[in-house]
């Protein structure tokens, strides 16, 4: 398997020849990274244009100054920042990324459950997810297309135990290290005491056959020797993994425009422009000095404060870069304060000779090479607004609203000059006063100062400009309506309501539910939501790979009751477990006051439900305690709820439910009730018994009568007493 680091290669852009496997990966790359970049050139100017547009900056043959007005009228940041808060508010409703995987069985609810709060932790706790999805919303909608990129970052830790106890209690010791992540290496070990009770005890209780092979002298000496304590000290060493997520420069993406998923991409890769400080604070196993002196330094310098280019680079909005430049400007400056050009590609490539080709991911700055290795993904998510069937690139909402400001600005400033020279006043001299040779002279303009100067007849007044303004008006209501259409505001009386775009959640506000721009908008939100379900995944096969880690064997205890990572340990037992299915909450509210009442009130009708159903559950079957329990649980969850069994009583509480119940003494309304059963059960038993009786006698009288009837006949019946 290919992985290596920290290599320097002369001549990388020259035909690789008779090298070896690295070095041919490596020029390839860098050969398809030049290809690519050309093919993207457009792309990259169309881009640059929006941003323009977007900063409000004048643009040559579209918005640049005329006759001193450089008033723009906004259409494309308005427009823009109104999308961006929509895609931003309803990927994260309350704030945060909130999504569940769904579990193949029910006993996959606890392992799910696991995955899920692992990976919501790293998305919302170690990175910044408001930033993250804000700026991926923004760059998506300026851009065509939003670019993340998932870089895991390992720190080595070194911890110092001193621990006391037998042999056998260490060796527990560094066993259960090993399992939490840790390398366990002793450093030292001494005697410092013996538990003579427990050598007694092992003495007193031998092994029966060790007691006939073994002395007794040898069998004191091995009960002391395994009741020795010992204080042993610890040096524990491992890593700590933190997944960020990094933004990807749009003008520095180049990959195949005709494969519409990123993941199926032949080759892809993007220039990320750093100090060499910053490179060694992202990736701290590169050796500074050999990178300081062989790494592409870009042609600017350093940083410059205060230059609009410099500022514009700052935000990722400069021209396309021009990779295999060395030192042009600044040569004289700190090499560590200048800006040098990392690329990092992934490309498809038989590296192993099987027929079959393998990702590879390579990171390189000039003829240093950072890393070469093989990767099972790449570890990129792409967020695409409005796709187009087919294509990896999209349409760019930007792109769509500069013709609008073109045309909206240049009737501002029409507008503003007609309203500058009409309220102007604009007088001059009567031609019919003025001498040619005077004004070739130049001295025409003296003869207002003469004794002569008649105001009334020597003054020229303008006649009034003539226009119409409403024509203006009305056409920037229609731009407005068009702006707005463009964004997917189709209905002037429609509003977004997040709180209806959540696939069956429209019993809130049902009216608004299907009107045309929430329909619209939910269409785009819900693209957006895709390059989210696609970071969600890739970080949860990052956190697989990097099981083993200290902090992700933490992390996995802590969100499920001291076990481990389960979903990793499905993985290496070679058993089924995939993620893709991920339930996303899209704007499910703003958390307005009337939510928060409406969220408590179905919690409190989920516990008095269940408390409900519990009482009717069988005792003597304590399975039906979970498949009851299960679907008030979900609601929980669905509610939002982490803890479950905060508010729903555990299968143990309900056991003692049901015990403490049944030891309690009645109470006064039992017994008078269990009196009043026991005094119809007696009444019940009187009633019976006389019936008993009365047949009882009923057919004593007959048999009676029957043998009276048979003595008669036979003519032996003498007398018959009448009682």
């Amino acid at each position: 398997m290919l992985d290596k680091q920290n290599l320097v290669i002369e001549s990388l852009e020259s035909p690789t020849g008779n090298r070896g496997m690295t070095e041919q990966t490596v020029h390839e790359v860098y050969v398809k990274m030049v290809d690519y970049l050309r093919l993207t050139q457009s792309k990259n100017t169309f881009n640059r244009f929006s941003d323009y547009h977007y900063l409000n900056i004048p643009v040559s043959n579209s918005t640049e100054p005329v006759r001193g007005i450089d008033y723009i009228h906004p259409v494309v940041t308005p427009g823009i920042d109104y999308a961006t808060a929509i895609i931003t508010k309803c990927l994260m409703p309350n704030g945060k990324v909130n999504f569940e995987f769904e579990r193949f069985t029910e006993g996959d609810s606890d392992q799910a459950r696991q995955a899920t709060e692992m990976v919501k932790y790293m998305i919302n706790s170690k990175n910044d997810s408001y930033q993250i999805i804000r700026d991926w919303a923004q760059d998506s909608l300026l851009h065509k297309n939003g670019i993340v990129m998932l870089s895991p970052v390992r720190e080595p830790i070194t911890q110092y135990k001193e621990v006391e106890g037998t042999k056998d209690q260490l060796r527990t010791f560094e066993t259960l290290a090993g399992e939490k992540g840790l390398t366990a290496k002793r450093q030292n070990m001494r005697k410092i005491d013996v538990n003579l009770q427990g050598a007694m005890q092992e003495m007193m209780n031998p092994d029966e056959q060790e007691s006939e092979q073994e002395s007794q002298g040898n069998e004191v000496s091995e009960a002391i020797q395994n009741n020795s304590i010992y204080r042993a000290k610890y040096k524990l060493t491992g890593y700590s993994t933190n997944i960020k997520i990094k933004h990807v420069a749009q003008h520095y993406f180049v990959c195949n425009p005709t494969i519409s998923n990123i993941q199926d991409q032949d080759f892809v890769g993007f220039y990320d422009p750093m100090t060499i400080h910053e490179c060694k604070a992202q990736f701290p196993f590169v050796d500074l000095e050999k990178l300081a002196d062989h790494a592409a330094y870009g042609p600017a310098g350093a940083y410059q404060a205060g230059a609009l280019e410099n500022d514009l680079a700052l935000h990722a909005r400069d021209s396309t870069p021009v990779p295999g430049q060395g030192v042009i400007a600044s040569q004289g400056a700190d090499r560590y304060s200048r800006v040098i050009m990392l690329t990092t590609a992934w490309i498809r490539k038989d590296i192993d000779g099987d027929g079959e080709e393998e990702i590879v991911e390579a990171c390189f700055s000039g003829s240093y090479i950072l890393y070469v290795k093989e990767v099972d993904f790449i570890p990129l998510a792409n967020m695409c607004p409005k796709p187009i069937v087919g294509n990896f690139f999209g349409y760019s909402l930007g792109e769509r609203l500069v013709p609008l400001q073109e045309y909206a600005t240049a009737i501002r400033r029409a507008e503003m000059a007609f309203a500058m020279q009409s309220s102007t006043p604009r007088i001059g001299v009567n031609p019919e006063f003025l001498d040619a040779e005077e004004i070739q002279r130049g001295v025409s303009a003296m003869f207002i100062l003469d004794r002569k100067f008649d105001p009334s007849k020597h003054i020229f007044e303008f006649a009034p400009m003539q226009g119409n303004l409403a024509y203006v008006q009305s056409s920037m209501e229609r731009f407005d309506s068009d702006k707005m259409a463009m964004i997917g505001m189709t209905s002037p009386g429609d509003v977004l309501n997040p709180e209806v775009m959540k696939d069956g959640n429209s019993g809130y506000k049902l009216q608004l539910a299907m009107g045309p721009n929430q329909l619209i908008q939910d269409e785009m939100v819900k693209n957006c939501a895709i390059g989210l379900r696609e970071v969600i995944y890739i970080m949860w096969k990052t956190l697989v790979q990097y099981s083993d880690d200290y902090n992700i064997q933490q992390l996995a205890n802590t969100c499920l009751q001291g076990q481990p990572f389960l979903d990793a340990k499905s993985v290496e037992n070679f058993e089924f477990i995939d993620r893709k299915l991920i339930n996303i909450d899209l704007a499910l509210g703003f958390m307005s006051d009337e939510n928060r009442l409406t969220r408590q009130q179905m919690i409190i009708q989920a516990q008095q439900g269940f408390a409900q159903s519990m009482m009717q559950i069988d005792p003597s079957v304590p399975e039906l305690f979970v498949k009851v329990r299960r679907p008030f649980e979900d609601t929980l969850r669905v509610l939002g709820v982490k803890d479950v069994d905060a508010y729903l009583p555990t299968m143990d509480e309900a056991a003692k439910m049901a015990k403490a119940k049944s030891q309690q003494p009645p109470t006064p309304e039992q017994q008078e009730m269990k009196s009043k059963v026991d005094l119809n059960n007696a009444k019940v038993g009187e009633t019976n018994a006389k019936a008993g009786l009365l047949a009882a006698q009923t057919q004593d009288i007959g048999t009676d009568n029957m043998f009276e009837m048979m003595a008669a006949k036979a003519g032996k019946l003498r007398a018959v007493e009448i009682d």
